[in-house]
């Protein structure tokens, strides 16, 4: 057997130990989330958890599908927003273009 220093033999040990650390704490992690789904289930009406955990909540399910529509018209508001500000500003690009060549386009008086 070869000779180890003894600042390789302390690094592997405080990696060990990290190892360690890590483990327990991704396992007290699961604990924790197994846990909640338990509290989760026992405020539950019995009628609606047949399978525990498993079971998904129809008010639940409504009120998901009812926030995602709610976020597809945000993002539909903001990319009309968007495009109407990038047609603005391509009128006006071109519009500098005609002008600089002596053109013009005809606007309507107000």
């Amino acid at each position: 057997m070869s000779y180890v220093p003894k600042n390789v033999r302390d690094t592997a040990a405080k990696n060990d130990h990290y190892a360690k650390l890590a483990r327990e704490q991704a396992e007290e992690t699961r604990y924790s989330v197994i846990a909640q789904w338990a509290e989760r289930d026992l405020k539950r009406d019995p009628a609606d958890s047949l399978r525990g955990a498993t079971t998904t909540l129809h008010a639940a399910s409504k009120e998901r599908s009812l926030g995602v529509k709610a976020g597809v018209e945000v993002v539909k508001a903001a990319r009309q927003a968007r495009l109407k500000e990038l047609y603005e500003r391509e009128a006006l690009m071109y519009e500098k273009e005609l002008n600089a060549r002596g053109l013009s386009l005809v606007k309507p008086r107000d």
